[in-house]
C-alpha cells in the first residue's frame, strides 16, 4: 500500500452539488447535525453511500470525551457499510471494485511506507502519534476520528456519504450476506484476530473470555468456528442477555461474577487445569487480569483487548508470569486477514447473527443509540447500528 497525496485532477460524475447529512460531534457529550457538500473525485477516489455503521466501545468513549487524541468538530463513526456511489478509474483498479459495489471499510487510513506498513502491521502505523503533511492537525488519520478542518471533511460514518481516500483498506460484502448483518463485520474481526489469530488458539484449547459484550460474543463464535474444546464465559449478573446468548453459540460454560468467583469456577470446569487462553474484553476493570494469571496454563497466552483507561496502572504477581512462561500479548484493532474471515464466517452463516442485532437508529438519533449501547437505556444491547436510509 503506497501513500498517494490527494491529485489536482478531478474527474466530474455529476454536474449539480450533493449535499450529506452528518452527525457531528462538537464537544464531549454533544452531537449536533448538519450538512456538508459532497465533494467531486478524483481519478484515485471514491464516494461511498452509507447504508450502516456499527456502534462500538469506542464510539461511547468518544462521545463522553474519553479519548485525547481527537479534534473537535468531527464525525464520528468507524465501522461503515455502504455503497460505491462514485469511483475513479485508478481507484477501481486498485481496490478491485466498481460502481453499485457493497463494500466494509477498515478505519485506519495508513501512510503504506513506515515500518510498520511494510511488515503487515498498517493499523500501528507510525502517523498515527504524529502530524503528518496531509493532515494539517493534530488527530488520528482513521475514519470516525479526522477532525472536519481537514479538507473536505466527510471523514466518518454518521453520515449520508464518506469520501474515500486512496490509501484506504476496504473489503468486498458477499452477495448473499443481508447489510445488516454485514454491518457487524468488525466485531466479528475482532473475535477472529484477539480470540484465535494472535493466540493461535487451535483445535482442542480450552479458552476463557472475559467479558460477554459484542467482543465477547464474536470471541465465542470465532473459538467455536476454530474447534476450541471448551469455551468459558464471564459476565456480570446484568450481562443475563449476553450470557445466554454465549451459550447460543457455543460457550460450554458461563460465570455470573457478582455470585460466583471466577478461579474457582474456571478450575472446576477445568479439572484444576486451568485454560490454554484467556481473552480480556473488559473495559476499565482489571481484576480480571489478576484472575486471567491464576487459572492460566503453564505456557497459555493470555490477550487484553480491554481498554482500562486511568485504571490501565495495575499490581500483579510478575512471578507468576514468569514461573508459568505465560506469553502476555496486547491488541489493537483488527486487520487484513480477520476482516477477511470475518466476512467468509458472516456469509456462510454457521450462526445465527440475527440474534446479535438488538438495535437501528436513524442518524438523527445517534445520539440515543450511544446511550443505547452503554446500557443507559438497555442492557440487552449487543450490537447497534445507525441507518442513514431512516430519516426519524
Amino acid at each position: 500500500m503506497v501513500f498517494t497525496e490527494l491529485l489536482p485532477f478531478v474527474i466530474v460524475y455529476r454536474t449539480q452539488k450533493m449535499k450529506s447529512l452528518i452527525v457531528k460531534q462538537v464537544a464531549n457529550y454533544q452531537l449536533e447535525t448538519d450538512y456538508l457538500e459532497v465533494p467531486k473525485i478524483t481519478k484515485d477516489t471514491a464516494i461511498l453511500k452509507v447504508e450502516a455503521c456499527g456502534l462500538c466501545g469506542s464510539d461511547v468513549e468518544q462521545y463522553k470525551g474519553s479519548f485525547g487524541f481527537v479534534t473537535y468538530p468531527l464525525i464520528p463513526g468507524h465501522e461503515p457499510i455502504g455503497q460505491i456511489l462514485e469511483i475513479g478509474e485508478d481507484a477501481k483498479n486498485r481496490w478491485k471494485v466498481k460502481k453499485g459495489d457493497y463494500v466494509a471499510l477498515e478505519p485506519h487510513i495508513s501512510c503504506g511506507h513506515c515500518f510498520s506498513c511494510k511488515s503487515g502491521n498498517y493499523h500501528l502505523c507510525k502517523i498515527e502519534t504524529k502530524k503528518i503533511k496531509w493532515l494539517e492537525q493534530e488527530g488520528l488519520p482513521a475514519y470516525g476520528y479526522m477532525p472536519m478542518s481537514h479538507d473536505h471533511g466527510l471523514w466518518g460514518g454518521y453520515s449520508e456519504y464518506i469520501y474515500l481516500h486512496p490509501n484506504t483498506v476496504l473489503h468486498k460484502i458477499p452477495k448473499n450476506v443481508p447489510l445488516p448483518i454485514a454491518s457487524m463485520y468488525q466485531a466479528i474481526a475482532a473475535g477472529v484476530r484477539w480470540a484465535v489469530q494472535v493466540p493461535k488458539t487451535s483445535i482442542g484449547d480450552t479458552v476463557l473470555i472475559l467479558g460477554p459484550g459484542q467482543r465477547g460474543i464474536a470471541s465465542v463464535i470465532a473459538c467455536k468456528e476454530i474447534g476450541a474444546k471448551k469455551i468459558i464465559v464471564t459476565g456480570l449478573k446484568k450481562d443475563k442477555h449476553k450470557l445466554s446468548l454465549c451459550k447460543a453459540f457455543g460457550a460450554d460454560h458461563i460465570i455470573n461474577i457478582d455470585e460466583e468467583n471466577t478461579v474457582e469456577k474456571v478450575m472446576e470446569y477445568t479439572n484444576g487445569e486451568g485454560v490454554d487462553v484467556v481473552v480480556d474484553v473488559v473495559p476499565i476493570a482489571t481484576k480480571p487480569i489478576i484472575e486471567a494469571i491464576e487459572v492460566a496454563k503453564i505456557g497459555a497466552t493470555i490477550v487484553l483487548g480491554g481498554v482500562k483507561g486511568k485504571n490501565s496502572n495495575l499490581s500483579l504477581d510478575s512471578d507468576k508470569i514468569l514461573f508459568k512462561e505465560l506469553n502476555i500479548k496486547g491488541v489493537y484493532s483488527q486487520g487484513y486477514k480477520a476482516y477477511e474471515e470475518s466476512l467468509r464466517i458472516l456469509e456462510e452463516s454457521k450462526f445465527d447473527f440475527s440474534k446479535m442485532k438488538t438495535h437501528e437508529f436513524s442518524l438523527i438519533n445517534a445520539e440515543k443509540a450511544i446511550k443505547t449501547l452503554y446500557e443507559e437505556e438497555s442492557e440487552e444491547a449487543i450490537c447497534v447500528h445507525l441507518n442513514p436510509n431512516i430519516k426519524n
